[in-house]
């Protein structure tokens, strides 16, 4: 895929991105990249809140049975 145009413009990223695919021809070595493991974020704000819903949501639960 080339580029429209004549020459002083600009790729789009999406030019780019399809000028560069394996598909197009571009070299790829994704296949040799090396692996490493990877965890999950622990006790972020997010996860932090969501607890904090969830026990003050289970208190009211309690608070209306009684």
């Amino acid at each position: 895929m080339k580029a429209q145009g004549n020459g002083s413009e600009k790729n789009s990223p999406w030019q780019l991105i399809f000028m560069q695919s394996k598909v197009n021809g571009a070299l790829y070595r994704g296949e040799e990249l090396p692996g490493y493991a990877w965890n999950w974020p622990k006790d972020t704000y997010l996860q932090r809140r969501l607890r904090r819903l969830k026990r003050y949501r289970s208190s009211f639960e309690f608070a209306d049975l009684n």
